[in-house]
Formats: structure tokens, C-alpha cells, sequence
């Protein structure tokens, strides 16, 4: 397993609009999707960066500062270490457009999210293509 990156930053904010004006209008980001409670930038890299409200359920869980996206080459693999390992997972696996993600807790209680190519869940693949 490798990790290439930082895929993701997602940050949970009380004052969201005075935190998405920080990166729109002093950073210059763009914005790339908008809901009341969400805001979504992707920079120049293509990391995506994204801004939760506190009325955002989706990403309550996201309580410890920032949660960054490691991107691997193999999430699969990935993912069968880090349970091997005692790593514990938060939620079900996500996929969309070829990419799995899954966010997990440090030792320290700290949430991050690993990414990467994977295995749809509830579709089969032969081991000889992890």
C-alpha cells in the first residue's frame, strides 16, 4: 500500500459563512457546489476541500478539527490493513465514480479518511486484481 496524498480536507465550522469567505474571497478559491449547510472548493491540485454548518448531519462526527483524505493506490488493500491492524472504521464504505472512501479513528480519537481506487461494495472481483 502507498499513500500518494492528501486527497480531502473537510472542516466543520459554527461560522461557516465567514469561513467560506476566507477561502472565496481572500484565498481565492472557487466554489465548486453550495447547500445551506455545505460548500465545496477543489483546488488547484485537486484536492477537495470542503466547509460543513453546524446544522450538516451528514458530518456531525467530524468534532476533532480538520479531516484530511489520504489517497492510496489500492483502498481495498488499504482498508483490509488497517482493520487487520485494529483500525476502526466509522460508517459503511462510500464509492462513487471508481473511488471508495471510508473515514476511520486514529489512536488518539483523532477522524481522518483514507481513498483510493476500489471495489464497489456489494460487487465481487477476483483476488488476482487487488
Amino acid at each position: 500500500m502507498t499513500v500518494l496524498k492528501v486527497d480531502f480536507v473537510g472542516i466543520r465550522s459554527d461560522r461557516l459563512d465567514e469561513t467560506v469567505a476566507l477561502f472565496r474571497d481572500v484565498l481565492g478559491v472557487s466554489v465548486n457546489r453550495q447547500t445551506d449547510d455545505l460548500v465545496a472548493f477543489k483546488l488547484a491540485d485537486g484536492t477537495a476541500l470542503e466547509l460543513y454548518g453546524p446544522a450538516n448531519e451528514f458530518h456531525s462526527f467530524f468534532t476533532t478539527g480538520p479531516v484530511v483524505a489520504f489517497r492510496v493506490d489500492n483502498f481495498d488493500v488499504a482498508r483490509r490493513t488497517m482493520l487487520a491492524a485494529g483500525v476502526r472504521f466509522i460508517g459503511d464504505v462510500q464509492h462513487a465514480d471508481g473511488i471508495s472512501w471510508q473515514h476511520f479513528y486514529c489512536p488518539d480519537g483523532t477522524v481522518l479518511e483514507i481513498s483510493g481506487t476500489g471495489q464497489k461494495p456489494g460487487t465481487s472481483r477476483s483476488s488476482d486484481e487487488c
